[in-house]
């Protein structure tokens, strides 16, 4: 039994629209559109500090102790690096004291009044817990030495 071939084969109209194809093809392909530089994004810091003054002994001393760059830090990322530093938190809190008695209205903007913040707050919280376990320490009840 043979099968028959519905196909007429190639036909001029089918050549042609392939002509057609292959010009619109070849010739979207040799465009050459201009390159053109993509923008690049700029992100703003996290915190933008209005005023930086020279370095500080604040800020020296933090820089001594392995901050790394602390003009584009935020509160809970001085928060969460003092408090893992405990004992330069106190410290760094009553240096800062003095300072903010005597500090100008741009003051609060700056790096040093951030890290003084955070200092402070990592201090009080660290008081506060030690009053809790001094509080909740277990001590023994005296009794008197006589028996049953």
């Amino acid at each position: 039994m043979k099968v028959q071939n519905n196909r007429k084969g190639i036909t001029p109209m089918s050549k042609q629209l392939f002509a057609v194809f292959a010009a619109a093809l070849l010739m979207t392909a040799c465009k050459q559109e201009s390159v053109r530089p993509t923008p690049t994004v700029q992100t703003e810091p996290a915190v933008q500090h209005l005023y930086d003054p020279p370095k500080s002994d604040v800020l020296t001393l933090l820089e001594k102790n392995g901050s790394g760059d602390m003009s584009k830090s935020s509160l809970p990322a001085f928060k969460r690096w003092f408090s893992t530093r405990t004992a330069l938190a106190e410290q760094v809190a009553k240096m800062c004291v003095p300072i903010e008695q005597h500090a100008t209205v741009t003051w609060g903007d700056s790096t040093e009044a951030t890290a003084c913040t955070a200092a402070k707050e990592t201090s009080a919280e660290v008081a506060s817990l030690a009053r809790r376990r001094k509080a909740w320490t277990f001590k023994p009840i005296p009794t008197d030495t006589r028996g049953w």
